[in-house]
Protein backbone atom coordinates (compact mmCIF):
# COMPACT_ATOMS: atom_id res chain seq x y z
CA UNK A 1 0.00 0.00 0.00
CA UNK A 2 1.45 3.47 -1.29
CA UNK A 3 2.37 6.20 1.99
CA UNK A 4 0.47 8.98 0.85
CA UNK A 5 3.19 10.86 3.23
CA UNK A 6 5.54 10.41 0.11
CA UNK A 7 3.78 12.45 -1.93
CA UNK A 8 5.52 15.61 -2.89
CA UNK A 9 4.52 19.06 -1.77
CA UNK A 10 3.94 21.08 -5.04
CA UNK A 11 6.94 23.07 -5.77
CA UNK A 12 5.79 27.21 -5.84
CA UNK A 13 7.49 30.48 -6.18
CA UNK A 14 7.79 31.02 -2.33
CA UNK A 15 9.73 27.92 -1.79
CA UNK A 16 12.06 29.02 -4.77
CA UNK A 17 12.12 32.25 -3.81
CA UNK A 18 12.95 31.89 -0.42
CA UNK A 19 15.96 29.55 -1.94
CA UNK A 20 17.24 32.52 -4.04
CA UNK A 21 17.36 35.46 -1.22
CA UNK A 22 18.80 32.95 1.30
CA UNK A 23 21.77 32.08 -0.92
CA UNK A 24 21.87 35.58 -1.79
CA UNK A 25 22.80 36.84 1.64
CA UNK A 26 24.93 33.36 2.43
CA UNK A 27 27.21 34.11 -0.73
CA UNK A 28 27.80 37.74 0.58
CA UNK A 29 28.51 36.71 3.68
CA UNK A 30 30.47 33.35 3.66
CA UNK A 31 32.84 35.45 0.54
CA UNK A 32 33.88 38.22 2.43
CA UNK A 33 33.74 37.87 6.15
CA UNK A 34 37.45 35.77 6.07
CA UNK A 35 38.63 38.50 4.17
CA UNK A 36 37.83 41.18 6.30
CA UNK A 37 39.56 38.97 9.16
CA UNK A 38 42.26 38.75 7.18
CA UNK A 39 42.74 42.23 6.11
CA UNK A 40 42.59 43.04 9.72
CA UNK A 41 45.83 41.48 10.19
CA UNK A 42 44.87 37.89 11.25
CA UNK A 43 47.80 35.38 11.48
CA UNK A 44 48.00 32.29 9.94
CA UNK A 45 47.15 30.58 12.80
CA UNK A 46 44.10 32.68 13.21
CA UNK A 47 42.68 32.17 9.85
CA UNK A 48 42.94 28.38 10.67
CA UNK A 49 41.10 28.83 13.41
CA UNK A 50 38.53 30.86 11.90
CA UNK A 51 37.92 28.64 8.96
CA UNK A 52 37.94 25.41 11.26
CA UNK A 53 35.60 27.23 13.51
CA UNK A 54 33.35 28.72 10.88
CA UNK A 55 32.63 24.40 9.56
CA UNK A 56 32.80 23.47 13.42
CA UNK A 57 29.82 25.99 14.82
CA UNK A 58 28.42 25.73 11.32
CA UNK A 59 27.83 22.11 11.65
CA UNK A 60 28.28 20.54 14.92
CA UNK A 61 25.18 21.76 16.38
CA UNK A 62 23.32 20.48 13.74
CA UNK A 63 22.86 17.34 14.61
CA UNK A 64 20.53 19.01 17.75
CA UNK A 65 18.45 21.45 15.18
CA UNK A 66 17.61 18.31 13.01
CA UNK A 67 16.18 16.36 15.74
CA UNK A 68 14.30 19.47 16.88
CA UNK A 69 13.28 20.47 13.42
CA UNK A 70 12.13 16.72 12.95
CA UNK A 71 10.13 16.85 16.09
CA UNK A 72 8.15 20.64 15.99
CA UNK A 73 8.72 21.68 12.31
CA UNK A 74 10.91 22.66 10.00
CA UNK A 75 10.48 26.79 8.71
CA UNK A 76 10.76 28.21 12.20
CA UNK A 77 14.12 27.38 13.09
CA UNK A 78 14.88 28.52 9.98
CA UNK A 79 13.61 31.77 10.81
CA UNK A 80 15.22 32.03 14.10
CA UNK A 81 18.64 31.13 12.29
CA UNK A 82 17.88 33.77 9.61
CA UNK A 83 17.32 36.97 12.15
CA UNK A 84 20.54 35.79 14.17
CA UNK A 85 22.61 35.47 11.41
CA UNK A 86 21.89 38.83 10.21
CA UNK A 87 22.31 39.98 13.41
CA UNK A 88 25.94 38.40 13.51
CA UNK A 89 26.58 39.99 10.25
CA UNK A 90 25.61 43.54 11.33
CA UNK A 91 28.20 43.19 14.16
CA UNK A 92 31.12 42.63 11.81
CA UNK A 93 30.81 46.35 10.39
CA UNK A 94 31.05 47.18 13.94
CA UNK A 95 34.09 45.24 15.27
CA UNK A 96 37.65 45.86 14.17
CA UNK A 97 39.93 43.26 16.04
CA UNK A 98 40.72 40.01 14.13
CA UNK A 99 39.47 38.38 17.53
CA UNK A 100 36.58 40.11 17.88
CA UNK A 101 35.55 39.70 14.23
CA UNK A 102 36.67 36.05 14.52
CA UNK A 103 34.09 35.72 17.63
CA UNK A 104 30.90 37.62 14.92
CA UNK A 105 31.65 35.18 12.10
CA UNK A 106 31.51 31.97 14.47
CA UNK A 107 27.98 33.29 15.78
CA UNK A 108 26.90 33.76 12.35
CA UNK A 109 27.93 29.87 11.56
CA UNK A 110 26.18 28.48 14.53
CA UNK A 111 22.98 30.48 13.64
CA UNK A 112 23.49 29.27 10.19
CA UNK A 113 23.76 25.51 11.22
CA UNK A 114 19.93 26.38 12.82
CA UNK A 115 18.72 26.26 9.33
CA UNK A 116 20.78 24.13 7.25
CA UNK A 117 18.65 20.60 8.37
CA UNK A 118 15.42 21.93 8.48
CA UNK A 119 16.02 23.79 5.03
CA UNK A 120 17.73 20.20 3.71
CA UNK A 121 15.31 18.12 5.25
CA UNK A 122 12.15 21.15 3.58
CA UNK A 123 13.41 20.25 0.00
CA UNK A 124 12.95 16.57 1.07
CA UNK A 125 9.13 17.27 1.57
CA UNK A 126 9.07 18.14 -2.30
CA UNK A 127 10.35 15.18 -3.66
CA UNK A 128 9.75 11.30 -3.61
CA UNK A 129 12.73 8.78 -3.97
CA UNK A 130 11.45 9.07 -7.76
CA UNK A 131 12.55 12.06 -8.76
CA UNK A 132 14.48 13.27 -6.27
CA UNK A 133 17.62 14.53 -7.71
CA UNK A 134 15.37 16.07 -10.73
CA UNK A 135 13.70 18.16 -8.08
CA UNK A 136 16.44 19.33 -6.01
CA UNK A 137 18.59 20.20 -8.74
CA UNK A 138 15.78 22.34 -10.02
CA UNK A 139 15.35 24.09 -6.40
CA UNK A 140 18.91 23.99 -6.01
CA UNK A 141 19.43 25.87 -9.44
CA UNK A 142 17.18 28.65 -8.60
CA UNK A 143 18.66 29.08 -5.33
CA UNK A 144 22.63 29.21 -7.14
CA UNK A 145 20.78 32.04 -9.27
CA UNK A 146 20.84 34.32 -5.60
CA UNK A 147 24.56 33.34 -5.42
CA UNK A 148 25.03 34.75 -8.96
CA UNK A 149 23.21 38.18 -8.73
CA UNK A 150 24.57 38.25 -5.28
CA UNK A 151 28.19 38.79 -7.32
CA UNK A 152 26.56 40.87 -9.40
CA UNK A 153 25.73 43.55 -7.05
CA UNK A 154 29.12 43.27 -5.73
CA UNK A 155 30.92 43.81 -8.46
CA UNK A 156 28.81 46.54 -9.57
CA UNK A 157 29.28 49.03 -6.09
CA UNK A 158 32.93 48.24 -5.89
CA UNK A 159 33.66 48.40 -9.65
CA UNK A 160 34.58 51.79 -9.30
CA UNK A 161 36.21 52.16 -5.77
CA UNK A 162 39.54 53.66 -5.34
CA UNK A 163 42.56 53.02 -3.23
CA UNK A 164 43.48 49.80 -1.63
CA UNK A 165 41.00 47.32 -0.61
CA UNK A 166 40.31 47.84 3.71
CA UNK A 167 37.51 47.45 6.18
CA UNK A 168 35.51 50.14 4.81
CA UNK A 169 35.29 47.85 1.55
CA UNK A 170 33.34 45.21 2.41
CA UNK A 171 30.49 47.16 4.41
CA UNK A 172 28.43 47.62 1.18
CA UNK A 173 28.22 43.91 0.70
CA UNK A 174 28.13 43.08 4.22
CA UNK A 175 24.91 45.02 5.09
CA UNK A 176 23.22 43.55 1.89
CA UNK A 177 24.01 40.00 3.09
CA UNK A 178 22.29 40.81 6.62
CA UNK A 179 19.51 42.08 4.72
CA UNK A 180 18.76 39.23 2.69
CA UNK A 181 19.34 36.95 5.88
CA UNK A 182 16.51 38.63 7.31
CA UNK A 183 14.24 38.80 4.34
CA UNK A 184 14.47 35.05 3.62
CA UNK A 185 13.58 34.33 7.45
CA UNK A 186 10.36 36.40 7.15
CA UNK A 187 9.72 34.27 3.73
CA UNK A 188 10.74 30.62 5.01
CA UNK A 189 7.46 31.65 7.47
CA UNK A 190 5.38 30.81 4.27
CA UNK A 191 6.71 28.00 2.85
CA UNK A 192 4.74 25.05 2.90
CA UNK A 193 6.01 22.09 4.50
CA UNK A 194 4.60 18.55 5.79
CA UNK A 195 3.80 18.12 9.48
CA UNK A 196 6.06 16.74 11.63
CA UNK A 197 5.65 13.43 12.90
CA UNK A 198 6.06 14.59 16.50
CA UNK A 199 8.94 11.63 17.21
CA UNK A 200 10.10 11.72 20.42
CA UNK A 201 13.55 14.27 20.85
CA UNK A 202 15.72 11.46 22.46
CA UNK A 203 18.16 10.77 19.95
CA UNK A 204 18.39 7.01 19.32
CA UNK A 205 22.50 6.73 18.66
CA UNK A 206 21.41 2.85 18.09
CA UNK A 207 18.97 3.46 14.98
CA UNK A 208 21.03 5.98 13.48
CA UNK A 209 24.28 4.32 13.52
CA UNK A 210 22.38 1.13 12.81
CA UNK A 211 22.54 1.86 9.26
CA UNK A 212 25.83 0.47 7.72
CA UNK A 213 25.31 3.18 4.79
CA UNK A 214 25.26 5.78 6.93
CA UNK A 215 28.26 5.05 9.20
CA UNK A 216 30.42 4.40 6.28
CA UNK A 217 29.40 7.87 4.65
CA UNK A 218 30.20 9.36 7.59
CA UNK A 219 33.73 8.27 7.75
CA UNK A 220 34.32 9.42 4.59
CA UNK A 221 33.08 12.88 4.85
CA UNK A 222 35.14 12.85 8.05
CA UNK A 223 38.81 12.05 6.46
CA UNK A 224 37.97 13.90 3.51
CA UNK A 225 36.93 16.85 5.76
CA UNK A 226 40.40 16.87 7.24
CA UNK A 227 42.11 16.41 3.72
CA UNK A 228 39.79 19.11 2.01
CA UNK A 229 40.12 21.80 5.13
CA UNK A 230 44.00 22.11 5.63
CA UNK A 231 43.73 24.66 2.63
CA UNK A 232 40.96 26.84 3.91
CA UNK A 233 42.91 28.87 6.13
CA UNK A 234 45.46 29.71 3.09
CA UNK A 235 43.47 31.01 0.50
CA UNK A 236 42.57 34.37 1.44
CA UNK A 237 46.52 34.84 2.46
CA UNK A 238 46.52 34.53 -1.16
CA UNK A 239 43.30 37.09 -1.88
CA UNK A 240 44.37 39.78 0.29
CA UNK A 241 47.96 39.26 0.21
CA UNK A 242 49.79 37.57 -2.79
CA UNK A 243 47.32 38.80 -5.49
CA UNK A 244 46.07 41.85 -3.32
CA UNK A 245 42.03 41.71 -5.23
CA UNK A 246 40.13 43.73 -4.58
CA UNK A 247 36.14 43.40 -3.90
CA UNK A 248 35.20 43.69 -7.50
CA UNK A 249 37.68 40.75 -8.51
CA UNK A 250 36.63 38.14 -5.65
CA UNK A 251 33.19 39.13 -6.59
CA UNK A 252 34.03 37.72 -9.85
CA UNK A 253 35.45 34.80 -9.00
CA UNK A 254 32.22 33.95 -7.53
CA UNK A 255 30.42 35.18 -10.86
CA UNK A 256 32.34 32.53 -12.38
CA UNK A 257 31.62 29.77 -10.02
CA UNK A 258 28.18 30.50 -9.27
CA UNK A 259 27.03 30.98 -12.77
CA UNK A 260 28.36 27.39 -14.35
CA UNK A 261 26.62 25.97 -11.07
CA UNK A 262 23.39 27.51 -11.75
CA UNK A 263 23.92 25.87 -15.34
CA UNK A 264 24.73 22.67 -14.40
CA UNK A 265 22.36 22.12 -11.20
CA UNK A 266 19.50 21.11 -13.15
CA UNK A 267 21.28 18.38 -14.84
CA UNK A 268 22.97 16.90 -12.78
CA UNK A 269 20.34 16.43 -10.78
CA UNK A 270 18.61 14.16 -13.58
CA UNK A 271 21.78 12.50 -14.66
CA UNK A 272 22.17 11.21 -10.81
CA UNK A 273 18.40 9.82 -11.03
CA UNK A 274 19.72 8.05 -14.31
CA UNK A 275 23.17 6.65 -13.36
CA UNK A 276 23.02 6.78 -9.67
CA UNK A 277 24.23 9.31 -6.77
CA UNK A 278 28.22 7.74 -5.73
CA UNK A 279 29.74 8.84 -9.39
CA UNK A 280 28.59 12.43 -9.06
CA UNK A 281 29.63 12.49 -5.40
CA UNK A 282 33.57 10.69 -6.46
CA UNK A 283 33.33 13.47 -9.20
CA UNK A 284 32.69 16.70 -7.30
CA UNK A 285 34.90 16.02 -4.26
CA UNK A 286 37.68 14.56 -6.64
CA UNK A 287 37.16 18.06 -9.11
CA UNK A 288 37.79 20.25 -5.34
CA UNK A 289 41.56 19.61 -6.14
CA UNK A 290 40.89 22.12 -8.69
CA UNK A 291 41.15 25.03 -5.93
CA UNK A 292 44.29 24.80 -4.02
CA UNK A 293 46.48 23.58 -7.30
CA UNK A 294 45.02 27.24 -8.90
CA UNK A 295 45.83 28.76 -5.59
CA UNK A 296 49.07 27.81 -5.45
CA UNK A 297 50.04 28.82 -9.18
CA UNK A 298 48.13 31.98 -9.60
CA UNK A 299 50.22 35.09 -10.52
CA UNK A 300 47.12 36.75 -11.25
CA UNK A 301 43.51 37.29 -10.20
CA UNK A 302 42.08 35.93 -13.54
CA UNK A 303 44.26 32.94 -12.94
CA UNK A 304 41.69 32.13 -10.78
CA UNK A 305 38.87 33.15 -11.94
CA UNK A 306 39.64 30.52 -14.97
CA UNK A 307 39.60 27.53 -12.57
CA UNK A 308 36.32 28.76 -10.63
CA UNK A 309 34.43 27.60 -13.93
CA UNK A 310 35.50 24.60 -13.64
CA UNK A 311 35.35 24.81 -9.55
CA UNK A 312 31.25 25.52 -10.30
CA UNK A 313 30.61 22.24 -12.29
CA UNK A 314 32.10 20.52 -9.15
CA UNK A 315 29.96 22.63 -6.52
CA UNK A 316 26.84 21.76 -8.32
CA UNK A 317 27.74 18.09 -8.28
CA UNK A 318 28.30 18.88 -4.32
CA UNK A 319 25.23 20.78 -3.43
CA UNK A 320 22.98 18.41 -5.52
CA UNK A 321 24.47 15.05 -4.31
CA UNK A 322 24.61 15.31 -1.35
CA UNK A 323 21.24 16.61 0.30
CA UNK A 324 19.95 13.96 -2.56
CA UNK A 325 22.44 10.99 -1.33
CA UNK A 326 21.45 11.44 2.66
CA UNK A 327 17.64 11.92 1.93
CA UNK A 328 17.84 8.51 -0.06
CA UNK A 329 19.50 7.23 3.17
CA UNK A 330 17.02 8.57 5.71
CA UNK A 331 13.45 7.15 6.82
CA UNK A 332 11.52 10.16 6.83
CA UNK A 333 10.84 10.85 10.08
CA UNK A 334 14.40 11.28 10.89
CA UNK A 335 15.69 13.11 7.32
CA UNK A 336 16.81 16.23 9.25
CA UNK A 337 19.02 13.82 11.93
CA UNK A 338 20.51 11.90 8.89
CA UNK A 339 21.63 15.39 6.95
CA UNK A 340 22.98 17.37 10.66
CA UNK A 341 24.77 13.86 11.25
CA UNK A 342 26.66 14.23 8.20
CA UNK A 343 27.26 17.94 8.42
CA UNK A 344 28.89 17.60 12.10
CA UNK A 345 30.64 14.50 10.99
CA UNK A 346 31.69 17.06 8.03
CA UNK A 347 32.60 20.35 10.75
CA UNK A 348 34.72 18.13 13.14
CA UNK A 349 36.77 17.38 11.24
CA UNK A 350 37.00 20.41 9.04
CA UNK A 351 38.03 22.34 12.35
CA UNK A 352 41.13 19.78 12.72
CA UNK A 353 42.20 20.07 9.49
CA UNK A 354 41.72 23.98 8.73
CA UNK A 355 43.78 24.39 12.36
CA UNK A 356 46.26 21.89 11.50
CA UNK A 357 46.93 23.08 7.79
CA UNK A 358 47.35 26.67 9.76
CA UNK A 359 49.91 25.06 12.22
CA UNK A 360 51.83 23.01 9.59
CA UNK A 361 52.18 25.79 7.21
CA UNK A 362 53.26 28.45 10.01
CA UNK A 363 55.50 26.25 11.87
CA UNK A 364 56.99 23.59 9.38
CA UNK A 365 56.81 24.73 6.05
CA UNK A 366 59.59 26.89 4.11
CA UNK A 367 59.29 30.58 5.49
CA UNK A 368 60.19 32.33 2.30
CA UNK A 369 57.87 34.46 1.19
CA UNK A 370 54.54 31.91 0.11
CA UNK A 371 56.24 29.39 -0.69
CA UNK A 372 55.36 27.65 2.32
CA UNK A 373 51.56 28.62 1.79
CA UNK A 374 51.80 26.83 -1.57
CA UNK A 375 53.18 23.96 -0.39
CA UNK A 376 50.55 23.81 1.98
CA UNK A 377 48.19 24.28 -0.99
CA UNK A 378 49.64 21.48 -3.24
CA UNK A 379 49.45 18.78 -0.24
CA UNK A 380 46.02 19.67 0.60
CA UNK A 381 45.14 19.13 -3.19
CA UNK A 382 46.39 15.59 -3.17
CA UNK A 383 44.56 14.96 -0.24
CA UNK A 384 41.43 15.94 -1.99
CA UNK A 385 42.18 13.97 -4.95
CA UNK A 386 43.00 10.66 -2.73
CA UNK A 387 40.15 11.04 -0.06
CA UNK A 388 37.85 12.01 -2.97
CA UNK A 389 38.48 9.19 -4.90
CA UNK A 390 37.55 6.96 -1.18
CA UNK A 391 34.14 7.66 -2.22
CA UNK A 392 34.32 5.28 -4.52
CA UNK A 393 33.43 2.59 -1.70
CA UNK A 394 30.53 4.25 -0.12
CA UNK A 395 27.04 2.68 -1.27
CA UNK A 396 25.06 3.50 -3.90
CA UNK A 397 21.38 4.98 -3.28
CA UNK A 398 19.62 5.12 -6.52
CA UNK A 399 15.78 3.36 -6.23
CA UNK A 400 17.52 0.66 -8.62
CA UNK A 401 19.49 -0.58 -5.97
CA UNK A 402 18.62 -3.31 -2.79
CA UNK A 403 17.84 -1.11 -0.08
CA UNK A 404 19.30 -1.91 3.33
CA UNK A 405 16.75 0.08 5.76
CA UNK A 406 13.35 0.85 4.22
CA UNK A 407 12.24 3.85 3.87
CA UNK A 408 9.03 4.70 6.94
Amino acid sequence: MSDTRDEPLETDNILIGTGFVRMFGDSLNNRYNNLLVSIAGASVNQMGFLQGGKSLFGNLTQLLFGQLADRYGKKHFIAIGQFLNAAAILALIFFETPNWLILWVLVSSFATSMTRPGWSSLLGDYTNSRNRGEVIGKINSFAQMGSFFAMLVAFAISFNQVGDTNRASFTAVLALAAIASFVGGILVLFVNEKPPKGVSLKLDLKRLFGDPRLTRYLLLNFVYGMGMSTAWPLFPYVITHKLNMTVWQVATLSLASSGVSTLAQRRLGGFMDRVGRRPVIVMSRMMMAIAPIAYAFATQWYHITLAELFLGVGMAAWMSSESTYVIDLAPRDLRATYLASSTTAFGIATFIGSNVGGYVVDNFLSSSGFTGINQGLLISAGLRIVFGFAYSSAYETRKSEPSLTPET
